[in-house]
This record gives structure tokens, C-alpha cells and sequence, in this order.
């Protein structure tokens, strides 16, 4: 993987910040003077800088009982006017420029690309929008209809309703026990302007965020966010692991099942590393199946790195659930044992490729870095060459994944869904 900052970046940021660049990987990782931590990968000749801001704040409120607040309130603060009567949107729109806003339960996400020359200004825009900017009657109104957009878009996505159901089994409580976004329009219509303002307030500081870029950036876009936002900062929200694994059987939108594992912290980087290959290894047409996937079927694994209690996760869509189920659990079983060596490096390298390719863009890396500090590890993020995740990817071994698998993956909680019937109209 080619080096992803130069050795004066990390010079110019400890000027700058007063804080010392981590010289070891290349790539500059700190805390600024308001609280915000903050990831700098330089590639002077990307035609493009890409900005993220992830908070580690709760997508359902504080009380876990309002969902879809996280997202109003992300998406009010972007049309919210602010540099010369113009939103953040606008700004960025205006350069040619596109914004994201993602949720998840317990972290936010919001990724800016924009031309190399507008990083500066929309950076300060950034941080004007997230950080002191006021939520009004029209920026809500505009933000009802985007996350009512996505709130819909949502319910017919068939992985994020598993997600949602496993979830909701796998936690007794918290945010990843609740929805990401709530079941009708009228839910957030039930969200008032003096509630997403309270939320915005508490949840939109510094001390709450980790700033990422990368691509065409350096050290001097620090200088316009260091100071910048009110002051404070929560503790990481705890989702407390429900009791005894169990399978429980719901209607839904298709016929699918979800599996899910209680995993290791994410300060558990080796046990995480073997969780995430084997993510990668699990549906690999080669390790020996017993069986294909039913008629039609299709499957995905993951594994969800989380600073309290890592996930991972099968989910697979088919006609027969259960057959399924057989399927996938016997797949994993496999792994118990550990791999023949060529197949091994053959996996190992498919899993290498697949870190290299998710973070090949600014974009990409940019999110990578920013989500591993939101969650407390910004030492652990993938895109760190010669890092600590690195450093876990040379110790794997198949005897380690292998009791990776055994630790971790053996009692799953299991969500069978069985499609309602369409009714006649």
C-alpha cells in the first residue's frame, strides 16, 4: 500500500496543533484544542479532498426513544443558513461537491467531497454548520422530507431490516437495541423543532466528534475547526448484551434469516482482525461447503467493530430460512478447524485485497479513519499503513482464526423472518 502522507505533513500538524503526529504510520492522528479528535491522510495529487465528521452520539436520542432524531437533526444543521445566508448543503452543492449523511445506532456520520480548492472554505463551513449552527423552522421542515426519504428507502432495505430485528434480540437496551429510524412519517412528524434543537446541542460538540481527511489536504485545514463549538462531552453510550442466545421467529418483507454473535471490544485487535478475515472467508465458494446455497439464495457476512461489544453477523435471503440456516451455521463449523495453509494465504489475500479496495478513494478512507476514532481506536483504522491493524493482519494465523471462531461464534442468536402474504385488493 503506497504511503499516505509525507513526513513534512507531520511536522506542519504538530506546529500547528501542539499535538504529535503519529510518525510511525504516516499518517497524522491528534486532538484539537475544542475537544475534537481528528485523522489527516495527505495525497497532494488527488483531484479531490474528502472531509468527514463522525459523533459518537445515539441515532434514537438520549432516552432511545425517539429514532430518526440523529438524522433530522444531521440534516436540519446542513441546510441550516450559515456563511453569507447559505447552508452547508448549499455550499457544497455549489462547488459540484456531494454530502452523505449516515446513522447507525450509536455513531454519525457525515462525509463531504469536494474539489481540492474548496476544502478550506467548506471545512470552515463544516464546522460552522455542526458545531454553532441553529436549527430553525424551515431547515426542519427540509430535513423532515430527506429523512423521511431515507426512513422509507430504509424499510425496504432488506439488510438493515435484519440488522434492526437482530439487533433489537442481541441488546436489552441502548441504542443499538432500538431503530435507526422510526416506522411512519408521523413519528417525525411527532418531533418537535425545541426537541431536535436540545438534541443538536448536546449531541453536536467537539469533544463528541472525530474529524478525518484525506486526499488533496494538509495540516492548515486544522487551524480553521481547532477552536471552533461549545464546550463538553459524553461518555460512551453502553448497549447492554441481552441474556441467553435465542432464535425468534417474525413476519417481515421477505423470507430471510439473521444470525448474530456477541464478538470481541474493539480493544481486542487481534480477536477483532480474525472476526473481520473471517467475515471475508466465510462465503468463499472454495472453502468447502457442504452444500450451495438454496435455489435463489444469496448470504453476506460481517463483522461490526464496536468499542464495547463487537457483532458479527450472517444474513441471508431465500425461500427456505431454515435451510439456509443449516447452510451457513455448517460453513462457520469448518472454520472451527483450522485452514490448510494454501488456502489460507489464498483467503488471507482476497481479505487484503478487500481492505485495500474499501479505502482506495478519499472518500473511503477518510470515513475508515473517522470511524475508528469516533469509536476510541483511531490507532486500529484499517487505512493506517504499518498500524496496529496491520500489525494484527501479519499475527493472523489458521490456528488463531480458528479459536477466534470458537470463542466467539459458537451460540448465535438467530432471527428466522417469513414474508406476510401480499393481500388481494
Amino acid at each position: 500500500m503506497r504511503r499516505l502522507a509525507l513526513p513534512a505533513l507531520a511536522i506542519l500538524l504538530a506546529m500547528l496543533t501542539g499535538v504529535r503526529a503519529n510518525a510511525e504510520t504516516g499518517v497524522a492522528l491528534g486532538r484539537l484544542q475544542n475537544g475534537a479528535s481528528y485523522s489527516i491522510a495527505a495525497d497532494p495529487g488527488s483531484p479531490t479532498a474528502a472531509i468527514g465528521l463522525w459523533l459518537h452520539v445515539p441515532a434514537s436520542g438520549y432516552s432511545y426513544d425517539s429514532p430518526g432524531i440523529a438524522d433530522l437533526a444531521a440534516h436540519a444543521l446542513a441546510d441550516a443558513s450559515i456563511v453569507g445566508g447559505r447552508s452547508l448543503r448549499e455550499i457544497v452543492d455549489g462547488v459540484g461537491g456531494s454530502i452523505e449523511i449516515e446513522p447507525s445506532p450509536d455513531l454519525l456520520g457525515i462525509s463531504i467531497v469536494v474539489p481540492k480548492a474548496e476544502a478550506p472554505a467548506t471545512v470552515s463551513a463544516l464546522a460552522e454548520a455542526y458545531f454553532t449552527g441553529t436549527i430553525d423552522v424551515k431547515s426542519l421542515d427540509e430535513a423532515r422530507h430527506e429523512t423521511s426519504v431515507r426512513a422509507v428507502e430504509e424499510r425496504f432495505n432488506i439488510e438493515n431490516e435484519l440488522q434492526t430485528r437482530l439487533f433489537a434480540e442481541l441488546f436489552s437496551n441502548g441504542p443499538m437495541h432500538v431503530p435507526v429510524y422510526p416506522n411512519s412519517a408521523s413519528a417525525l412528524d411527532a418531533i418537535h423543532l425545541q426537541q431536535v434543537r436540545r438534541y443538536a446541542k448536546r449531541a453536536f460538540r467537539p469533544g463528541n466528534a472525530s474529524i478525518s481527511f484525506a486526499g488533496a489536504v494538509d495540516g492548515s485545514l486544522l487551524k480553521r475547526v481547532a477552536v471552533v463549538g461549545r464546550a463538553g462531552a459524553d461518555v460512551a453510550i453502553d448497549s447492554p448484551l441481552a441474556g441467553t442466545p435465542a432464535t425468534q421467529s417474525v413476519h417481515g418483507s421477505s423470507s430471510a434469516i439473521a444470525i448474530g454473535f456477541a464478538g470481541p471490544p474493539i480493544s481486542s485487535r487481534d480477536d477483532a482482525t480474525a472476526l473481520d478475515f473471517v467475515a471475508s472467508a466465510l462465503l468463499d465458494k472454495q472453502l468447502g461447503r457442504a452444500l450451495p446455497l438454496p435455489a435463489g439464495g444469496v448470504a453476506v457476512a460481517r463483522f461490526v467493530t464496536l468499542q464495547r461489544t463487537g457483532v458479527f453477523t450472517i444474513f441471508g435471503v431465500g425461500n427456505d430460512p431454515k435451510k439456509l440456516e443449516s447452510v451457513l451455521l455448517d460453513d462457520l463449523a469448518r472454520l472451527r478447524t483450522p485452514l490448510s495453509r494454501p488456502r489460507f494465504d489464498r483467503l488471507l489475500r482476497a481479505f487484503q485485497f478487500h481492505i485495500a479496495s474499501a479505502i482506495d478513494v478519499p472518500q473511503g478512507l477518510a470515513d475508515n479513519l473517522g470511524w475508528y476514532a469516533a469509536s476510541g481506536a483511531a490507532g486500529y483504522a484499517p487505512g493506517l499503513p504499518d498500524g496496529q491493524y496491520a500489525r494484527s493482519i501479519s499475527r493472523l494465523t489458521p490456528e488463531r482464526v480458528a479459536a477466534a471462531v470458537r470463542r466467539y461464534l459458537e451460540h448465535p442468536t438467530t432471527v428466522l423472518m417469513s414474508a406476510l402474504a401480499e393481500k388481494n385488493v
